[in-house]
C-alpha cells in the first residue's frame, strides 16, 4: 500500500483502541478498499500493523468476506516468508480489522519504480524466498490468486539468516486467496469471486483466470510469478493494455514477449524460462513453484545444480550412443585406401583399427589364461588316513 491517496479525516482510526488491547497509531498505507495503521499492544508494547476495511465498504458482504479470507489464509501459512497475522475482529464502529506483524521496507514494485530493473541473481533469490511461503500455501490448499510485484514485500526489519539479501521477502495480501479444499459457501473460506467476474490484477493473471476456465489452482500462481519475474528484470509489465479487453487479448492470444529483446543482458536461458512459466498450455507450464524457483536459480547461475541455459524440453540436446562397429566394417575400413580420404579421416580410421586390434589381442590373452589346465594327479589330502 502507498500513501498517495490518504483517507479523509472521518476515516481516521488514530488514537482509538480496538479489540480492547491494540492502540492505533499513524497511517502507514492506503489502498482502494482498506487502510493500514501502525499500532501497539497496550500490555506487551509490541509494534503491530492494523488493517481496516474502509467504512464505505464495511457493509458489503463480499468485502467483509474478503477480509476474513485474508486473515485466515495468511494465518494458515506457517512461513517466515508470509506476513504473520495475530488477530482478527470487528471494531466498536463495526469495521472489520486484521492485526499483523509490522513490516518496514518496500514492495518489489516500489523497488523497481525507484531503481529500475533488478539484477537477475537478486530476482532469483527474491522469488526463491517467496516460493517457500507459496509452496506451504499450496500444500495447505491455498491459492494466492493475486501475485504481483506489489504483493512481494522486501522487509528490512525481519531477520533471515538463510539469505545474504539485506531484506526478507514477505508475501502479503491474501485478500482474494482461494481455499481450494473448502466447499463453496462454507465458513466464507472459498474465494470472493462469482461466476463471470474478474478479481485481481489482470496484467498478472493467467489466461484461465481471465476466461473463467475453472477453479484456480497452483498453476495460476505459477503464471503470475512468471509475470512478476519479468516485471522485476525488465522494469515493465509483460502484458500491458489501456482497458481490460486489450489486456485479455494479449494474455490469451497475443505473442508471448521475448525478454531478451527488451534487455539483451539477461541470462541466456531466461527467454525459455519465461516462455515456460507463462505457457498458455497448462501442461507445458512449471508444475510447481518449487520447480519454477529451482529452474530460475539455475538459469541465473546461483544453484548448486549448475547453470541451465534452456528450460524448454524441445531446446534440450539429445545424445544417442551409436551401435558398436562390426568386424566386417572394421575389415572393410582397414582395406580402404588412404587416398581420397582427408588426413583427419585417415587418422581417425587408423585409430579405430588400432584400438580394435588392441582389444582383440587383450581378448585373446584373456581367453588363453582362462583355458583349463591338463588334469594332474591329485595331492593327498591332509585328512586322508593310511591303512
Amino acid at each position: 500500500m502507498s500513501l498517495s491517496k490518504p483517507p479523509p479525516p472521518e476515516e481516521s482510526f488514530e488514537g482509538t483502541l480496538v479489540g480492547g488491547k491494540y492502540l492505533v497509531g499513524n497511517l502507514v498505507g492506503c489502498g482502494g478498499m482498506g487502510t493500514v495503521w501502525a499500532g501497539r499492544h497496550v500490555n506487551l508494547g509490541t509494534l503491530v500493523a492494523i488493517k481496516f476495511i474502509r467504512p464505505q465498504f464495511a457493509e458489503r458482504v463480499d468485502a467483509r468476506r474478503r477480509f476474513e479470507i485474508e486473515a485466515r489464509a495468511a494465518a494458515s501459512v506457517k512461513s517466515v516468508h508470509a506476513v504473520q497475522v495475530y488477530d482478527f475482529g470487528v471494531s466498536d464502529r463495526g469495521i472489520p480489522y486484521i492485526v499483523m506483524e509490522f513490516l518496514e521496507g518496500e514492495s518489489l514494485a516500489e523497488t523497481v519504480q525507484r531503481v529500475g530493473p533488478i539484477a537477475p541473481h537478486e530476482v532469483a533469490k527474491i522469488i526463491a524466498q517467496a516460493c517457500k511461503a507459496l509452496s506451504k500455501a499450496h500444500k495447505a490448499g491455498i491459492v494466492h490468486r493475486d501475485l504481483k510485484p506489489d504483493n512481494v514485500f522486501l522487509a528490512t526489519n525481519v531477520e533471515n539468516a538463510e539469505s545474504d539479501l539485506p531484506y526478507t521477502v514477505k508475501l502479503v495480501d491474501f485478500g482474494i486467496a482461494k481455499i481450494v479444499d473448502a466447499p463453496e459457501g462454507q465458513s466464507g473460506m472459498s474465494g470472493p469471486t462469482q461466476a463471470g467476474s474478474v478479481i485481481g490484477t489482470p496484467n498478472f493473471m493467467s489466461p484461465e483466470q481471465l476466461t473463467v476456465g475453472g477453479a484456480p489452482d497452483p498453476l495460476t500462481d505459477v503464471w503470475s510469478l512468471g509475470a512478476t519475474v519479468f516485471s522485476a528484470m525488465i522494469g515493465r509489465i509483460p502484458f500491458e493494455g489501456e482497458v481490460l479487453g486489450d489486456i485479455v487479448l494479449k494474455v490469451c492470444t497475443g505473442s508471448i514477449p521475448v525478454p531478451s529483446k527488451l534487455n539483451p543482458q539477461l541470462p541466456a536461458g531466461f527467454d525459455a524460462w519465461f516462455a515456460r512459466a507463462c505457457a498458455r498450455e497448462r501442461d507445458k507450464r512449471f508444475q510447481t513453484v518449487e520447480e519454477l524457483s529451482e529452474s530460475l536459480l539455475r538459469v541465473c547461475n546461483i544453484s548448486e545444480a549448475g547453470v541451465e541455459t534452456a528450460t524448454l524440453s524441445e531446446d534440450r540436446v539429445q545424445y544417442a550412443i551409436k551401435p558398436k562397429i562390426s568386424p566386417e566394417d572394421l575389415e572393410a575400413l582397414a582395406r580402404q585406401p588412404a587416398e581420397g580420404m582427408s588426413a583427419k579421416s585417415a587418422l581417425l580410421a587408423g585409430i579405430i583399427v588400432g584400438v580394435a586390434l588392441m582389444v582383440g589381442v587383450i581378448g585373446f590373452l584373456a581367453w588363453r589364461t582362462s583355458e583349463p589346465t591338463p588334469d594332474l594327479p591329485a595331492a593327498p589330502s591332509a585328512t586322508t588316513t593310511t591303512k
